[in-house]
């Protein structure tokens, strides 16, 4: 961001005002003050330049500084006169992957209508997240893992797998002891809902007591046998599990000090020497749990058997951020479930080690903490005890597909199709409020009190039952999926309140959630879990240590190229009541009867140790290493078949049929050529030729034309028109604007 907006002020005539926007105040502080110390603000303080509320931003935008910095939440005045300075204001997001889009950005492009935006992102745009690309456009530069590495901006990261197997319950009778304990807990709907979330996760078997032990003591033999390489952070299911685990590995750890000491005794005299060390460092390192307060906790924590209260004074009464981040500070280890995996850098950090299954954003932002450069550090370390490897790898696909095109899918929607059914949806959830006696208009119509009064009867109304709460929450939050693909003007005002109301009501059953307590039932359960659970140890003269995969080597440019041939459907306007459907479906406690825990664990167990399978994480690592080779030989194809390009060769791959003479073949290659030419040179004389429908037509026309005229007479009516459709949906998603 500096060094672009001192490249524009040195490049361009005029004087701009830069808006820097962020949506935190810690990095509207940290973009600020790198502003500051880098001289672009001259001899000013980043304070004057930070907007402080609402009604400053305005002003500030008004007249013309250099730099506005700002949080997209100041941008709160719906009702404020646009503004149409005589200078350019040039919007620069960081974050653009979240927040860059909902009521404030709404805000801000009405306030500011003639403003250009650019967006910034330290994370990976998804194949699924074409919001950011419609409004910010494609990507304009890329700086991926392997280019950091290259740079010497990052080190490299590597991947190491340590999830021991569960072996086979063998105990059929832990669904009579689970089905007791929910019965005898008489649950109320809200209760079940929470309930449902808690089995959805599988949570009880990966905190099962068993497990976690035998995790902390595998921690604790891995990290301090890398006690020279930097600092660890232990990610965890969730806050009860961060402080479980907290307490196994001190009781491993003061073990490991023990068996050290005794080693000592033993050892020659250089030997001891260099264990005399690892044992000052040992016995000096300290371990914090950091994670965020909630209500109750201290009851919560109790039932668990569990103090809290030692871990939130020292997180209250110390800067443990501030400590962890530096290198010669005692305090090395860190248990976190949420807080601190993303935006959090420490460069001293080296080794990360999973045991909450993470995907998309999140696991790529967790596991580029460990990538930092540092003095002495020579990469970072993933250490895998869940299983990420599937997701790890759909991750890198995603990212990878929408570097540079779509990945195959559609990113445009019809829009009149879209609001239909918007509109559809709003219809049908009214209809379910009406029908358990809650009149949606009642809430838009109210003002303070009497909304949030009526907010809670309507959160209540569709709270009868758990099939009804689950209706309400599919039609809610397939409403809340719909409008990311809504410009403002796109629906009335009228609909936009129905669709707000619907989301609020939606908003106080996820508030009502989480205050729900079924902690009592919580323990019982994992108790019973507890007690089956066994752990597959392999004796340590048979173990292998795992084999490390080097993330970072993979070539992500092959990768994108490889995962754009695959062809993805649009998914965006699926039918509702195929959706809502599926969501009942899932329901696992519309009747606890017919659920056999047993079974179902089992399956969890066979999908969780699969996860942990060496031969199948060291194939996945391998057919994602390989992939350069296999692509650098299809690469050469084009130049064996006789094409100047890779693209010829794809149209011809699209046209060829398996019942080709040897004349055809010549003459489909012909084709393929002069139609990819002919497309390009169309496509060239048309303005953004995919926004209209007359343009559309006409690039249509002209491959329908060229396939019935050139194509080998073997092909017959039927098959040239699925032909044309094919090249079409190719060129429609590829070719935007002419390469």
């Amino acid at each position: 961001m500096v060094f672009l907006a001192q490249k524009i002020r040195r490049k361009f005539e005029g004087s701009p005002t830069f808006v820097i926007l962020t949506d935190r105040e810690e990095l509207n502080s940290q973009i600020s003050d790198t502003f500051e110390n880098c001289g672009l603000l001259g001899k000013n303080k980043s304070a004057q330049f930070i907007a402080t509320s609402g009604e400053d931003l305005v002003q500030k935008l008004k007249g013309n500084p250099s730099f506005i910095f700002t949080l997209i939440q100041k941008f709160n005045k719906p009702n404020a006169e646009p503004i149409y300075p005589d200078h350019d204001i040039i919007i620069m997001s960081d974050e653009a992957h979240r927040s860059q889009y909902g009521i404030f950005a709404d805000n801000m492009m009405k306030l500011l209508p003639t403003a250009a935006r650019m967006g910034f992102t330290g994370t990976p745009l998804l194949s699924s997240d074409n919001i950011t690309a419609r409004t910010f456009g494609g990507y304009v530069s890329v700086y991926d893992f392997k280019r950091a590495v290259e740079d010497g901006a990052t080190v490299p990261l590597y991947y190491e797998n340590r999830g021991e197997k569960i072996l086979d319950l063998h105990n059929p009778e832990i669904t009579e002891q689970i089905l007791d304990a929910i019965e005898n807990a008489d649950l109320d709907v809200d209760q079940q809902d929470k309930l449902e979330a808690e089995f959805a996760k599988e949570i009880h078997l990966m905190t099962a007591e068993p497990r976690l032990k035998s995790i902390a003591r595998d921690f604790v033999n891995h990290y301090s046998d890398l006690w020279t390489s930097g600092k660890a952070m232990f990610v965890c299911l969730n806050k009860v599990t961060c402080v479980r685990m907290y307490n196994y590995v001190q009781e491993y750890w003061k073990e490991e000090i023990k068996q050290l000491k005794a080693k000592i005794k033993t050892a020659t005299q250089q030997e001891a020497q260099e264990l005399e060390r690892k044992l000052k460092w040992m016995q000096e390192t300290e371990m914090a749990v950091v994670i965020s307060q909630e209500q109750n906790e201290i009851q919560t924590f109790k039932k668990w058997n569990l103090d809290i209260k030692y871990h939130r004074t020292k997180m209250e009464k110390r800067e443990l951020d501030k400590e962890f981040k530096n290198s010669k500070n005692p305090l090395r280890v860190v248990f976190v479930c949420a807080m601190w995996l993303t935006g959090f850098d420490v460069k001293c950090l080296s080794c990360l080690y999973l045991d909450k299954p993470l995907k998309a954003h999140t696991l790529m932002q967790t596991i580029a903490r460990a990538n930092r450069v540092s003095e002495g550090k020579s990469n970072g370390l993933i250490v895998d005890y869940i299983g990420i490897v599937k997701a790890l790898r759909k991750a890198l696909a995603d990212y990878t597909a929408n570097v540079g095109g779509n990945g195959g899918t559609d990113p445009t929607v019809d829009k009149e199709k879209l609001i239909a059914r918007i509109i559809e949806t709003i219809e049908k959830a009214k209809s379910f409020l009406a029908d358990n006696d809650f009149d949606l208009q009642m809430l838009i119509d109210a003002y303070d009190f009497q909304k949030l009064s009526y907010l809670q009867e309507a959160a209540n109304a569709v709270c009868g039952t758990i099939e009804d709460k689950k209706t309400f929450t599919t039609y809610a939050s397939e409403l809340n999926r719909l409008m990311k693909y809504t410009d403002r003007d796109d629906i009335t005002g009228h609909t936009r309140k129905e669709y707000e109301a619907i989301a609020a009501i939606y908003a106080e059953l996820q508030k009502k959630r989480k205050h729900i307590n079924t902690t009592d039932l919580m323990v019982e359960i994992n108790a019973i879990i507890s007690s089956y659970v066994e752990i597959q140890h392999m004796p340590s003269m048979v173990r292998e240590e795992p084999r490390r995969f080097d993330i970072s080597a993979i070539d992500f440019d092959l990768l994108r190229r490889e995962f754009a041939k695959v062809k993805k459907k649009n998914l965006v306007l699926k039918d509702l009541e195929e959706v809502i459907q599926q969501k009942l479906d899932r329901m696992m406690f519309c009747n606890p009867d017919r659920i056999n825990y047993y079974e179902r664990y089992q399956q969890i167990i066979d999908d969780y140790n699969s996860e942990q399978d060496r031969a199948t994480i060291e194939k996945t690592f391998m057919d994602l290493m390989d992939l350069a080779n296999q692509m650098n030989q299809e690469e050469q194809r084009y130049v064996r078949e006789g094409f100047s390009s890779d693209e010829e060769l794809s149209f011809y791959d699209m046209l060829f049929r398996d019942d080709l003479s040897k004349n055809d073949i010549k003459k489909l290659k012909e084709v393929a050529a002069d139609l990819l030419h002919k497309i390009k040179d169309k496509i060239s004389e048309l303005d953004h030729w995919t926004d209209k429908q007359e343009t559309k037509a006409a690039v249509d026309n002209l491959i329908r034309d060229t396939l019935w005229a050139e194509l080998p007479e073997c092909y017959d009516e039927v098959s040239i028109s699925g032909y044309r459709q094919k090249i079409y949906e190719y060129v429609y998603t590829r070719y935007k604007e002419v390469a």
